[in-house]
């Protein structure tokens, strides 16, 4: 029987790349409720 790796079957990204992608979009959503915040506070 041959013995493959999950990988070498399914071209997916690796989980760094997943987890950064991830941190990416939560920081750029961070940024944009703090800016709403403090659009708020000021008007």
């Amino acid at each position: 029987m041959e013995k493959r790796k999950f990988g070498n079957k399914l071209k997916l990204p690796s989980v760094a790349q997943i987890k950064h992608q991830i941190l990416l979009r939560w920081l750029k959503d961070q940024k944009a409720i703090e800016a709403a915040e403090a659009k708020a506070a000021n008007g």
